[in-house]
C-alpha cells in the first residue's frame, strides 16, 4: 500500500508539472515575443520590429543613421519598400529624409543623405513586410504594423542685440516656439560667444559696463543657460563665472567641438611678453601651453591639435602643455575651419612667395596627411569659410575686387562643391563691416549680419569691429540656399529678419 500510495503522489504532481507547463506556454503565445535574449525568443507569435535605435529621441545633425531591429529574419525586399518617413505636421511631404539601407544579419541600417531638418516631429511606418527564412522562397508571416515617432531640435539661434535695453546683451530667438529673450543683464555688454554643442548653455566673454568702456581688453568669461533640449525655462540665464581677467587680459578663445575643453589667448597686465595659449579642460584650473605668441586659432575637433597663425604661417600645437609643436604648414596665411570628422580644413595660401600669383589669395583643402589641394584663386579677399555638415560643400564669404580707380572688394557668399571645385554666388552683399557667416547645423538656413558703424558714437563703444570702429546698428538676414547643385540656377531665399543685432549663431 505504502508503494501505491507513493507512485500515486508521483503521478499527480506530474500532473500538475504538465498543467503548469502547458498553461506558461499558452500565455506566452497569446503575449508572444517575451522571453527573449539577443536575437532569439523561447516562442514567438509572428515578426516584429524588437527595437528602433531613435525610438522618442530628440535626433540632431550628428545623428546620421537609425536602426531597426527585427525578431526574425525578414523579407530584406518588403522592408525597404514598405518603409514609410513622414513629417507628422506635413504628411504630404515627399522623401523628407532621402537615405541609403543596409544590412547585417536581423538588423536595418537606415543612413540619412544630410542632418534631419530642425524643427520637425518625424513619424516612422512599417507595414506588410514579411519574413523570410534561409532556403525558403515563399513569403513567410506578415510583420506586425510599426510605428515609432522623434524629433530634431528647435530651430534656435543667438545674437547680440543693437536696440534699447537689449544693446550689448545676448539675445535668443527660437524660430519654432516664436520666442525671443535675453539671457544676459544689462550691465554685462557681449563680446564674443559660443553655443556648447549641447545647446544647453553659451560660452561668452562679457565687460561690465558700470566699469569700463573698453571691453575688448576687460571680457571676462562666462557661460549662461538656456533653458533648451532638456533644461528648464525657467533658469534660463543662470550665469556663472568660468575665468576671470584679474592677473590676465582674456584676447580671444574658442571651445572644443564636444564642450569639454576650452582654450583662452591671454596676457599678462603686469608682463606684457608673458602672452599665449592657455587650456581649460572640464572646468579645471587653466594650464599653460607655452607656446610661442601667435594671432588668429581653431581647436581641431580631435581635442588634440590647436591650428594657430604664427608669423607668416600656420603653426599646429598640442593641446599638451609644454609639447613641441606638431607641424607647421609656412605658405598659408589662415586657416579658416575643419570638416566636420576633423580629418582635413581649409585654409588661405596670400601667394607671398609665387610670382606668377603675386596679389591673388588661394584656397586649399589640406588633410591631416599633408596632401594639400587647391581649391579656386581670386584677386579679391576669402574672409570665412564653413563647412556643411556632410563636409562636402563649403559656405563663404569672399570678395571680387572691382579694378576701377579705387579698386573696390565687393563682398558676396557662395558656396564651393568640393567635388567639382564649382564656386556658386549666391547673394552680393552691400559693404563689408566683419560680416559673420552661420550655417544651421542642418544646413537649411545661413544667418548673416550686415552692421553699421559710426565714428562719432561714444557712449557705447565697447561694442566694435574687429577693425576698432564703434557699431551703432545692425541686421540680421536668413539665406535659405539650394539644396543641390542642380537648383543652383534658381535664386536662393533671402530675408530680412526683424532683429537689432549682430553675430547671429545658431545653436547646435
Amino acid at each position: 500500500m505504502k508503494k501505491q500510495f507513493i507512485d500515486l503522489y508521483a503521478i499527480d504532481r506530474a500532473a500538475i508539472i504538465a498543467i503548469l507547463t502547458l498553461s506558461l506556454i499558452t500565455i506566452l503565445l497569446i503575449l508572444g515575443g517575451w522571453f527573449c535574449w539577443g536575437d532569439r525568443c523561447l516562442i514567438e507569435t509572428g515578426p516584429k520590429v524588437r527595437e528602433f535605435s531613435w525610438q522618442d529621441r530628440i535626433v540632431n545633425a550628428e545623428d546620421t543613421a537609425f536602426v531597426l531591429k527585427f525578431n526574425r529574419p525578414m523579407s530584406r525586399e518588403s522592408v525597404e519598400n514598405n518603409l514609410k518617413i513622414t513629417i507628422t505636421e506635413r504628411p504630404e511631404a515627399e522623401d523628407p529624409l532621402p537615405g541609403k539601407i543596409s544590412w547585417a544579419g536581423r538588423r536595418m541600417a537606415y543612413t540619412l543623405d544630410f542632418p534631419a531638418p530642425y524643427g520637425n516631429n518625424y513619424r516612422v511606418e512599417l507595414q506588410r513586410a514579411t519574413e523570410k527564412f534561409q532556403g525558403s522562397d515563399h513569403p513567410g508571416k506578415t510583420l506586425q504594423p510599426f510605428t515609432a515617432e522623434f524629433k530634431t531640435p528647435d530651430r534656435v539661434f543667438a545674437y547680440i542685440g543693437l536696440e534699447g535695453k537689449e544693446r550689448g546683451r545676448l539675445i535668443l530667438y527660437n524660430f519654432t516656439q516664436q520666442e525671443k529673450i535675453s539671457l544676459t543683464p544689462p550691465h554685462l555688454v557681449i563680446t564674443e560667444f559660443e553655443p556648447y554643442p549641447d545647446g544647453k548653455s553659451i560660452l561668452f566673454g562679457a565687460a561690465d559696463r558700470q566699469v569700463t568702456k573698453d571691453g575688448f581688453l576687460e571680457q571676462q568669461l562666462y557661460r549662461v543657460t538656456t533653458g533648451l533640449y532638456g533644461g528648464d525655462k525657467e533658469i534660463a540665464g543662470q550665469i556663472d563665472l568660468v575665468l576671470d581677467n584679474k592677473e590676465y587680459q582674456i584676447l580671444k578663445f574658442d571651445l572644443s567641438a564636444d564642450g569639454s575643453m576650452l582654450v583662452v589667448q591671454r596676457v599678462k597686465r603686469e608682463e606684457p611678453k608673458d602672452a599665449g595659449l592657455w587650456v581649460i579642460r572640464d572646468d579645471n584650473a587653466p594650464l599653460a601651453l607655452n607656446n610661442p605668441p601667435g594671432g588668429v586659432f581653431l581647436i581641431a575637433p580631435d581635442n588634440q591639435t590647436i591650428a594657430s597663425a604664427q608669423g607668416e604661417g600656420i603653426a599646429l600645437l598640442s593641446t599638451q602643455p609644454d609639447a613641441e609643436p606638431l607641424g607647421f604648414f609656412a605658405q598659408f596665411g589662415m586657416v579658416l575651419a575643419f570638416t566636420p570628422d576633423g580629418t582635413s580644413a581649409v585654409m588661405v595660401d596670400f601667394n607671398r612667395n609665387n610670382p606668377d600669383l603675386l596679389y591673388t589669395r588661394s584656397l586649399y583643402l589640406v588633410n591631416n596627411q599633408g596632401r594639400e589641394e587647391k581649391i579656386f584663386d581670386t584677386k579679391g579677399s576669402i574672409l570665412n569659410c564653413q563647412f556643411d555638415a556632410v563636409g562636402d560643400r563649403l559656405y563663404c564669404l569672399l570678395t571680387n575686387l572691382i579694378e576701377d580707380v579705387n579698386y573696390v572688394e565687393q563682398p558676396y557668399i557662395a558656396t564651393i562643391d568640393l567635388d567639382s571645385k564649382k564656386v556658386i554666388p549666391l547673394t552680393t552683399l552691400p559693404q563689408y563691416q566683419d560680416t559673420h557667416l552661420s550655417l544651421s547645423p542642418d544646413t537649411v538656413g545661413l544667418l548673416f549680419d550686415q552692421t553699421i558703424v559710426d565714428p562719432q558714437l561714444t557712449e557705447e563703444n565697447i561694442l566694435r569691429t574687429n577693425s576698432g570702429e564703434t557699431i551703432a546698428t545692425g541686421t540680421i538676414w536668413l539665406l535659405i540656399p539650394p539644396t543641390s547643385l542642380d537648383e543652383m540656377d534658381t535664386a536662393p531665399q533671402l530675408e530680412e529678419l526683424p532683429f537689432i543685432g549682430f553675430n547671429p549663431k545658431w545653436l547646435p
